[in-house]
């Protein structure tokens, strides 16, 4: 008999809005999000083998140990039914690493998801919930997977009906931004009070895209700018392109901006191409992990 085998395509996420609100006790920073799945993605294959866990990925600059969350979401899901890990993990990467977008945090979701599906692990939405958690505050997204606010940590959501529709322009430019460097950058924001752009005014404005004026906010953005020319300079190729919204995703690298017409969202990318950026054109996605094939 052939080994079990299952498919699961994971989708990057755009942070539409990020408001970092301050700093917990536990040393976790509450925030509040719009969460944004997009088309780009990677696909991870997932198959029944000897024992113990065989992860391999297609970019070499990624570590595929047992440091990757990818491994380590499979030991958590084996762990938790009571049972030794025996799997092979193939991850075909797609979502940049290091740019704000998820991808790390996508794809051990969708382990977490597949190897529950694919071994009948019957941990169900709460214990994987949980386990999510414990990999990445973002993780517990991607399981959910549809548009979303999240708050605490990010781990807190609320289904949303998101972008209705459009083209999103993603532009990278060649460095990544640490995480816990944009945390300290906080530092002296979180003592000032902050007006401007809400996140509920940009939800109930998104019901009119791309028909009514958008405006939004990321924490981090100012700090990146100022330390990163680069940020700007993207924002700016995106905001003369005719983007209806442009901001930063996550904690950078990567920006994005909504277009209501392909034309302009294909121009955007090629000026951002011309100026040395690397740059995808992609849609609003429904869901962030999607089962492409099982036997």
């Amino acid at each position: 008999m052939s080994p079990r085998r299952l498919r699961v395509r994971c989708a990057a996420k755009i942070n539409l809005y990020l408001d970092v609100i301050g700093r917990r006790l536990d040393g976790y920073h509450d925030i509040e999000t719009l969460f944004q799945p997009v088309s780009l993605c990677d696909e991870i294959t997932i198959e029944e083998s000897g024992a113990g866990v065989d992860l391999r990925g297609s970019d070499p600059s990624i570590p595929w140990d047992r440091s990757n969350l990818c491994w380590r979401a499979a030991e958590a899901a084996f762990g938790a039914a009571g049972r030794e890990p025996a799997v092979s993990i193939t991850v075909e990467k797609r979502i940049p690493a290091g740019a704000g977008l998820g991808g790390g945090s996508s794809d051990a979701a969708a382990v977490l998801a597949g190897l529950d599906a694919l071994f009948g692990l019957g941990l169900g939405g709460e214990r994987l919930g949980a386990l999510a958690l414990e990999l990445g505050s973002d993780v517990p997204f991607f399981l959910l997977g549809s548009p979303a606010i999240g708050r605490g940590r990010g781990e807190i959501l609320e289904p949303t009906d998101g972008v209705p529709g459009g083209w999103i322009v993603i532009g990278m430019p060649t460095l990544t931004i640490s995480t816990s460097w944009a945390y300290a950058s906080l530092t002296k924001m979180l003592t000032s009070p902050r007006g401007g752009p809400t996140l509920n005014a940009l939800i109930e404005a998104l019901k009119g895209f791309p028909d009514i004026a958008l405006d939004t906010y990321n924490g981090f953005q100012g700090a990146a700018i100022e330390r990163y020319p680069e940020i700007g300079e993207i924002l700016a190729v995106l905001r003369d392109g005719g983007a209806l919204l442009s901001a930063m995703s996550g904690s950078g690298s990567s920006c994005f901006a909504l277009f209501g017409e392909p034309g302009a969202a294909a121009g955007t990318r090629e000026r951002l191409t011309e100026h040395g950026y690397s740059a995808w054109v992609d849609r609003p996605a429904r869901r962030a992990l999607v089962l492409l094939q099982e036997g």
